[in-house]
């Protein structure tokens, strides 16, 4: 780059301040990438390659794309994980001006995206933040579109897993943590680097099932989670002299955290974030724990189908503002814990079954905008005319709704009306000073309203007198040349000017001025066109000037309510959140279950809520019940397909439905509330770590039995499938042991599995049931009832499955003649005197132990044993021989 132009020299010094990140240099109408960023923008776009100075020895990759429609190339960009930087001109281009001033104006990150086309309406956008201070960890979240910051942190020994499981409950697009923790935090999170060549200051992290966005982990200096830099950082933020108000005295990590959070955000965003103005302290405790594993064995918030929508956020979402949609999730990814919040919001659910009530409030709730999102553009400079007129709009439905909730018997839906401010004032000025349609490009003008500013209207009406001179000007030229196709027209880069087609130049009038040939015309001017020129070009430019003020001006007094503002977002999006719970609740027939403080859960005729909604056909409900004395271990059997895992998802997605204040799927429901769910179900390996699917089995069981506790509820399926019959079941029967056993670590836990033996162990423990999934057999059909009932079930169903799978009649024939044989021969399972809790007659059969290679070739010894080789000739035994081999494997 040593014959760099003074632009490319520009360039290259604004490119060395944002390592890692994908630089948008504005030249004219276009934003151009350079070098290593324009090979990339060029491969990750879909666009064209070009470059400078073809001719030179090293040519200069570039790659560009049109200003106006930057927005949807950066977010397919910021979707594949990339950082970009915004350069804009800081100054105009005038005459005599070689080069102008440039300057990065905003960074836009996968955890900092604000814009409308980088947003999801029912998804926040997290910006995490990780670290460590002695022996704590401690994470902050900032939702820098909404303003919602919150954080926490733990010096238990299980702190680090404490952190990650928060960590993963909140889903953040970006991570920022320094580089000594970056690789502990990859393994805590089960995140696999996809490392990108281009992205040298980032590092990709994936992992998430079914998706195409990975969370990046960005690597921050130590000092920027000093002390006193973070502490600084969040005083000046909130106007404090102390962070004691936030809860954050003694807890010095949070703070380390939450201040490189907030000021990575404001180092993107180049301007304050004045809708960042509180910070919400909270304990893991605060919250029902779900974990990555567990939100995703339940599928809460996606399946694990390929569409990805047949989840239970699915299920509950008829929200219809994007602001409830997020909360909703939000509810659903963390949900209560105190009985007393819940049933708070059960209470609001029950007055919105009205629906009358119902179907009014979600009229207006309708014609509400995304307020949270569109008070953080206005705090952070781009928000839009149209942004504005939405505002106005939805502001005019508060008084109905604060009418509709006036007389609310729930103290929740009271407390919602005293936090929805309806700001008359605001929405006064709104209407008077902005146009009902303002244009889309600001500097179109028009978008303040006529009569709000005398000067403006002044301006205005001089532009329109000078056009208007400029149109009667054209049409008297048209008479004095006796050029009837003369036009008079306008260009960013000529201004006005005069066009004739070449065959009328012989009557062009002598006064006029050549200033441009093109390819079968001459554009020309004159003195007076000139002149009104200037008269229109200078009051466009005075009135671009008045409205910008104007505007801005509005923009500052709107955000001296954001508080205000924000208060009635929530509350906004709370009443749509629980309309929606109470909408779902009506059409699919749930009832409100009953909280208590004890550890029964009592289900009867329970439904599993994302099967029923998305099956064909009619949905069989089961009872269940727990406790943590008679009834805390439910070993249930049964055939495949018989719906063991139903049963089981069952059971924990009413409880979370529970918990987050919703009606449940059942025609009665008694429960306790519950500290944390766990799950084990499926089949996964983790190739990436070098772990076996058995290993990662083994893995999430021991995290189980290590930190469930009596309030927990544990679903386990198929616990030692992964490895030899014997050793499977060995471990199946010391878990199953383990949980019903540990006062310590000992939770209400439904153990779904294929060990009929395991079924002995309610012969012998005092809080184990059997229960089996009913199946009916006839002729060899077998039909799947989908009943739980008290028993246990001997037969799986295996083979009948397997014939419904379509696998060829011979090998589901032969299937059966070995499973036959095998039953005649059942393998033992060694009784030990040690371990008096094994099964005791299978000591008998220990002689008769045989093994399969043997049953297999059971017809050949058969037929040997009834053969009277005496009396065989010679061509006997050879036919003998034939068919003896023909049967041995």
């Amino acid at each position: 780059m040593e014959n760099a132009t003074p632009m490319l020299r520009q360039y290259l010094e604004i490119k060395k301040q944002y390592p890692g990140t994908l630089l948008f240099f504005r030249l004219g109408d276009f934003y151009e990438l350079f070098n290593e960023d324009a090979v990339t923008g060029s491969r990750e776009l879909q666009i064209t390659l070009t470059a400078r100075q073809k001719d030179s020895k090293n040519p200069i990759p570039m790659c560009g794309v049109p200003h106006h429609a930057a927005s949807g190339y950066i977010s397919r960009l910021i979707k594949k994980g990339y950082r970009v930087a915004i350069c804009e001109q800081a100054e105009p281009a005038g005459k005599g001006t070689k080069l102008v001033r440039r300057e990065v104006v905003r960074v836009i990150t996968p955890g900092t995206s604000i814009d409308p086309l980088l947003t999801e309406p029912a998804e926040s956008v997290f910006l995490a933040s990780v670290t460590q201070q002695g022996d704590a960890f401690a994470a902050a979240f900032l939702e820098l579109s909404t303003g919602e910051f919150s954080g926490t942190q733990s010096s238990e020994p299980s702190a680090w897993n404490s952190i990650c499981d928060v960590i993963a409950s909140y889903g953040p697009r970006e991570i920022l943590c320094t580089a000594a923790l970056a690789p502990q935090l990859r393994k805590g999170l089960g995140l696999s680097p996809r490392p990108d060549p281009a992205l040298t200051a980032n590092e990709n992290l994936g992992g998430v099932e079914n998706s195409t966005e990975f969370p990046v982990l960005t690597i921050l200096d130590d000092d920027q989670f000093a002390a006193n830099t973070t502490n600084e950082i969040l005083r000046s933020q909130f106007g404090v002299v102390q962070l004691s108000v936030f809860g954050l005295k003694e807890r010095k990590a949070t703070v380390a955290a939450a201040g490189a959070c907030l000021g990575y955000a404001l180092q993107t965003q180049r301007t304050k974030a004045r809708h960042v103005d509180s910070f919400q302290y909270f304990e893991r405790s605060d919250f029902m724990v779900l974990d990555n594993l567990t939100l995703r064995n339940l599928e809460i918030i996606e399946s694990r189908g390929e569409s990805g929508k047949s989840s239970l956020f699915n299920v509950l979402d008829e929200t219809v503002t994007g602001m409830g949609s997020r909360l909703l999730r939000s509810w659903l990814m963390r949900p209560l814990i105190r009985r007393t919040e819940v049933q708070t919001r059960l209470a609001a659910v029950s007055e919105l079954s009205d629906s009358i009530l119902r179907a009014e409030v979600r009229t207006h709730l309708k014609e509400i905008s995304d307020l949270e999102r569109l008070i953080g553009r206005l705090n952070l400079g781009s928000a839009t005319a149209r942004d504005l007129i939405s505002l106005g709009r939805s502001m005019s439905h508060y008084p109905a709704i604060n009418d509709l909730l006036k007389n609310s018997r729930s103290l929740l839906l009271q407390v919602l009306s005293e936090n929805i401010h309806e700001l008359p004032e605001i929405r006064a000025l709104i209407e008077k000073a902005i146009a009902n349609d303002p244009p889309l490009n600001f500097n179109d003008g028009g978008t303040i309203r006529e009569g709000f500013d005398a000067g403006l209207d002044e301006q205005r009406q001089l532009s329109r007198a000078s056009k208007q001179l400029i149109a009667a000007f054209e049409e008297r030229e048209r008479e004095r040349s006796g050029i009837s196709s003369l036009k008079v027209r306008f260009n960013n880069v000529f201004g006005y000017y005069i066009e004739v087609t070449k065959g009328n130049l012989a009557k062009v009038p002598d006064d006029y001025v050549r200033r441009q040939t093109i390819a079968n015309a001459e554009r020309f001017t004159t003195p007076q066109l000139k002149e009104w020129e200037e008269r229109v070009l200078g009051a466009e430019d005075r009135i671009r000037a008045i409205e910008t003020e104007i505007f801005a001006a509005i923009c500052s007094k709107i955000r001296e309510e954001t508080r205000r503002l924000q208060s009635t977002a929530r509350a906004l999006a709370t009443l749509d959140s629980l309309s929606s719970l109470a909408e779902v609740a009506a059409r699919r027939g749930y009832v409100a279950p009953v909280l208590h403080d004890g550890d029964e859960i009592e289900v009867k005729a329970g439904r599993h809520p994302i099967v029923e909604a998305f099956m064909d056909g009619s949905f069989v409900p089961n009872d269940i019940y727990l406790n943590n004395s008679t009834d805390r271990l439910l070993i249930i059997t049964g055939a495949n397909m018989g719906g063991k895992s139903t049963i089981l998802r069952q059971v924990g997605l009413i409880q979370v439905l529970a918990q987050i204040g919703s009606f449940v799927p059942a025609d009665a429901a008694r429960l306790p509330m519950i500290d944390r769910i766990w799950t084990r179900v499926g089949a996964s390996d983790d190739l990436a770590s070098g772990r076996s699917t058995f290993m990662v089995e083994m893995t999430e069981t021991a995290s189980i039995l290590h930190n469930s506790t009596p309030r927990s509820l544990v679903l386990l399926d198929e616990i030692g499938r992964g490895t030899s019959t014997f050793d499977g079941l060995s471990i199946a029967w010391a878990v199953a042991e383990f949980l019903h056993d540990s006062p310590e670590h000992g939770a209400k836990s439904l153990f779904a599995t294929h060990y009929h033996e395991l079924t002995e162990l309610a012969e012998n423990l005092s809080g184990a049931q059997n229960y089996q999934l009913a199946a009916a057999e006839n002729d060899g059909e077998v039909t799947f009832l989908h009943r739980l009932q008290r028993g246990k079930s001997s037969k799986s169903f295996g083979i009948a499955v397997a014939k419904l799978a379509g696998l060829p009649s011979a090998v589901v024939d032969r299937a059966k003649d070995v499973l036959s044989r095998l039953e005649k021969y059942e393998l033992a399972v060694f009784a030990d005197e040690k371990a008096p809790g094994l099964p005791a007659a299978a000591a008998a059969k220990a002689a008769s132990q045989i093994s399969l290679f043997a049953l297999t070739n059971e017809k050949a010894i058969d037929e040997l044993r009834a053969t009277d080789v005496e009396q065989m000739s010679p061509e006997d035994t050879k036919e003998l021989l034939r068919s003896i081999k023909s049967k041995i494997i």
